[in-house]
């Protein structure tokens, strides 16, 4: 999905590649005796899998013929190719997955969800004004790109989770399930007070000594509340949220990789996080004078953050005094958890089912299919 909001690049004689594509049967690419698929799917994997090799490419603008420029894939044992060679094997490696999902999805008995279907191909059609010129300038049909932007990627969701699901061949447990998040993600839960004032001219000051050893003291009886078990977190959240006349739940709560550089954290919460003991609690300061921050952050107990057992996130809240205090949440529902873990072997999978089929390529049609027709003339024949 995220090549297609690159779909920016000139269209180089588009119509006159299909035209000359050959004759017979132009209307598939790839089938079996049970799903075809159109030409325009398989031409829109190979524009993907040019626009992805191309953003292996430093300084793609400086080239003087980026289809011959070897590029290396970001998986580790990926083949370093020419990007020409990259977009037929990526186009190949895409459609045979749809045709593996298709096949599975008949195979398990299912149904597509309307209702998310729906909501794909509003989003499709959305993305379809904007890249519609460029699309049909290489072929693609609305019905052949919706199809590869909302339908599929549905399909796909519907059969990773079956796959998975209790009646799936490769049902993950709720044990392996904890035992996946505790070793690769530190669970969160934390509020802050900013200690920023504004003076008479508007301008962002300290907020007093008095109202530091305040703040300070306040975070600290917090987290001793929580360590030495006389209260909850929320318990202590909803007293600060009271104590600081709040009408909202201050509260962030979430988790995080044990390795994510890019995590929204600061350093320092991140620090003592990896540093504490579940149901453990701690009080962080950042900054110095008006940007001083105080955390009072605490690191939930699995049975805590258990919505990503249910497909459903937790929405949950908790009453404390007059705010709702919102139940604390891994960010992830079970599938999304479980893609993390298994997306790359559902991959393999797919790609071991597909081998098992009878697919037919339509070779007629697809020999008239070639990357050159995704170059530019601008960046290719004038350097």
């Amino acid at each position: 999905m995220k090549n297609a909001k690159k779909l920016t690049a000139a269209v180089l004689a588009a119509a006159m590649a299909v035209a000359a594509s050959g004759c017979g049967d132009q209307s598939w690419s790839y089938k079996t005796d049970n799903t075809s698929l159109s030409t325009g799917t398989y031409l829109y994997n190979m524009l993907n899998g040019f626009y992805e090799a191309s953003d292996l490419v430093e300084s793609p603008d400086e080239v003087k013929d980026i289809l011959k420029v070897e590029v290396t894939g970001s998986d580790t044992d990926a083949e370093t190719k020419t990007v020409e060679q990259y977009t037929y094997d990526s186009a190949d490696e895409d459609t045979t997955r749809m045709i593996a999902i298709e096949e599975l999805f008949l195979k398990y008995g299912l149904t597509l969800d309307d209702t998310e279907d729906e909501a794909a191909r509003g989003y499709a059609s959305q993305v379809w004004t904007t890249a519609k010129k460029t699309l049909e300038g290489y072929g693609i049909s609305e019905e052949s790109f919706t199809y590869c932007y909302a339908d599929y990627n549905v399909k796909y969701g519907q059969v990773f989770e079956y796959h998975y699901g209790e009646k799936g061949d490769a049902y993950v447990d709720d044990d392996t399930l904890k035992s996946y998040f505790n070793d690769n993600y530190i669970g969160y839960a934390y509020f802050s007070a900013s200690m920023a004032d504004t003076d008479a001219e508007g301008n962002s000051v300290a907020k007093s000594d008095e109202e530091f050893a305040k703040t300070e003291d306040s975070f600290n009886s917090y987290a001793e509340s929580i360590n030495e078990g006389s209260k909850s977190y929320i318990d202590v959240a909803g007293e600060y949220a009271k104590d600081s006349e709040l009408t909202y739940d201050p509260t962030y709560s979430g988790s995080v990789k044990k390795d994510d550089e890019n995590t929204s954290l600061t350093a320092e919460v991140l620090d003592t996080l990896k540093n504490l003991d579940e149901g453990k609690a701690s009080v962080v300061k950042t900054g110095e004078d008006a940007t001083t921050m105080y955390y009072l952050v605490y690191k939930p107990k699995y049975s805590e953050i258990e919505d990503y057992l249910s497909t459903e996130t937790n929405t949950a809240t908790t009453k404390v005094g007059d705010i709702d205090i919102n139940s604390l949440k891994s960010g992830y529902s079970r599938f999304t958890l479980i893609n993390d873990m298994k997306g790359d072997d559902f991959k393999s999978f797919l790609k071991e089912y597909a081998g098992s089929l009878n697919i037919k390529k339509n070779e007629t049609a697809l020999k008239g299919y070639k990357p050159k027709m995704f170059v530019s003339k601008d960046s290719d024949s004038d350097k």
